[in-house]
């Protein structure tokens, strides 16, 4: 029961956040909290702590509605003063960024024109009119963020810039990037600054449709396959160097955090990087003696990766991006073991093995986040299975050849054959998508509620289990030998 302790805790505060924001019910949720968690205390139950979770999740949402006097007076606006607050992100016309609108106390999503420096922290000037987010959905989802609305900014005056922080050379460096891609060809270029940037506003929507029906849309949402990806590359370069495993991880540690903010502090990146992080501290724990190697849980550095991002940013319970990361990383922690174990698996040749094994994780995975994909999509994709078999190589070669590639773009003599090299590896990637995408029955439609069904039933599921594994707490007297928590 004690591993079933955290991720408890972090998927009922995660469930209360999500219902808090359809029905917040404040000081009375918080009553609720407390008082399940003196229950917790005196019946030393974990159920009725994770209630307590549940309702402390429903007290911390504080919806924050639009004053009406700028319900009225935002529509007539078409010129503010402000200041930008994250990272300037390009699509296929306009450039995009957060601006904290001054006099106004609200923050607006501004597409302005390409080419600008615009970077975090400037005080800028924009012109042209405000407009409402559609459908509605999409209205909600930039309200969660503090966001109420758009800007179309047919000029923007830079007026002052900004500190020089981390944020601000995050930027630059985005900048730099994608200018070293601007010889690509665009669907090459468009591809290139999605994997490595993270900036998938530069591929038709048809494009990115198409990732979503083949089953791979998470390959463009820098996560941790993306982090796993370049940690891999680097252990084994500090291996080729003879470093200590025990020193690989603080050695690694910096460019996973500078990798972080590259990308724009993306809640999948931060969850890797926060795994990665516990793991690295274990690790130099491990290497002094101070622990047991049996004694890490990725699971339990899950669950902390999940506590801490809902508790910085409550919003990220409804989002889909946080949805989908934490889901399948925790069915690949929870039914990867029973393969793993399996004589089938050992049998295996080395190479057969390895292929047999990527299946397996995109299984786990895929079972992972097959609620959210119908609550989000509205459909399920079949071929994702044979498509992540596919695509989840070719990516990670992609990924170091756009690494690779950069510095060979930075110098005219190297520049063609970078260009040929990666444009080569590019288009048929993005040509198998599209033709995976157009199989018959690539995208299953599935019913509205699906998705609140298959987590209800989850829930269910562990409250039994807990129930059953507390013994004569809340399920009476064992009838068998005590079994671990799964996985």
């Amino acid at each position: 029961m004690g591993r079933a302790l955290l991720p408890g805790i972090a998927a009922a505060l995660g469930f209360g956040l999500a219902l808090g924001h359809l029905a917040p019910l404040g000081g009375k949720a918080l009553g609720a909290a407390a008082l399940a968690f003196l229950g917790a205390a005196w019946r030393r139950s974990v159920p009725l702590l994770w209630v307590s979770a549940l309702f402390l999740g429903l007290s911390l949402v504080r919806p924050t509605p639009l004053p009406k006097h700028l319900a009225f007076q935002l529509p007539l606006l078409q010129e503010c003063t402000g200041t930008v607050v994250d990272l300037p992100e390009p699509t296929a016309k306009r450039l995009s960024f957060t601006v904290a609108v001054e006099g106004l106390g609200v923050r607006l999503l501004a597409y302005g024109p390409q080419g600008l420096p615009i970077r975090p922290g400037q005080r800028v000037r924009l012109f042209g009119e405000y407009g409402e987010p559609e459908p509605e959905g999409y209205r909600e989802y930039l309200a969660r963020r503090g966001i109420h609305g758009l800007f179309w900014a047919e000029r923007v005056e830079i007026l002052a810039e900004g500190p020089k922080g981390l944020f601000f050379w995050a930027a630059v460096a985005r900048e730099e990037i994608r200018e070293l891609l601007a010889p690509l060809p665009a669907r090459a270029r468009a591809l290139l600054s999605a994997l490595l940037l993270g900036s998938r506003g530069l591929l038709a929507p048809e494009e990115k449709e198409a990732f979503r029906e083949a089953g791979v849309a998470h390959l463009l949402a820098l996560s941790g396959l993306h982090v796993g990806i370049l940690v891999a590359g680097g252990w084994g370069l500090l291996g080729l160097l003879r470093v200590p495993k025990t020193w690989r991880y603080p050695l690694l540690l910096p460019l996973v955090a500078a990798y972080v903010l590259l990308g724009g502090m993306r809640v999948s990146l931060l969850r890797a990087a926060l795994m990665f992080g516990v793991l690295g501290v274990f690790w130099l724990l491990w290497g002094r003696g101070w622990v047991a190697r049996a004694w890490f849980d990725p699971l339990q550095s899950l669950a902390f990766a999940a506590l801490l991002v809902l508790l910085l940013w409550p919003w990220s319970a409804l989002d889909a991006a946080f949805q989908l990361s934490f889901a399948a990383t925790a069915g690949i922690l929870l039914l990867w073991p029973s393969w793993a174990r399996s004589p089938r698996r050992a049998r295996l040749p080395r190479l057969p093995r390895y292929g047999a094994d990527l299946l397996a994780v995109s299984v786990c995975a895929q079972l992972g986040v097959l609620p959210f994909l119908g609550a989000t999509f509205g459909y399920l994709t079949p071929y994702g299975l044979l498509a992540n078999l596919v695509l989840i190589p070719w990516t990670t070669l992609l990924l170091w050849l756009g690494i690779l590639g950069l510095p060979l773009l930075l110098f005219p003599p190297t520049r063609p054959a970078a260009v040929l090299v990666l444009h080569a590896a590019a288009e048929p990637y993005l040509r198998t998508v599209e033709a995976l995408s157009r199989l018959p029955g690539a995208a299953l439609p599935v019913g509205e509620n699906f998705g609140l069904w298959c987590l209800f039933a989850l829930w269910a599921f562990l409250l039994l289990r807990a129930a059953q594994e507390e013994g004569p707490g809340l399920a009476g007297p064992p009838r068998g030998p005590h079994r671990a928590w799964p996985g």
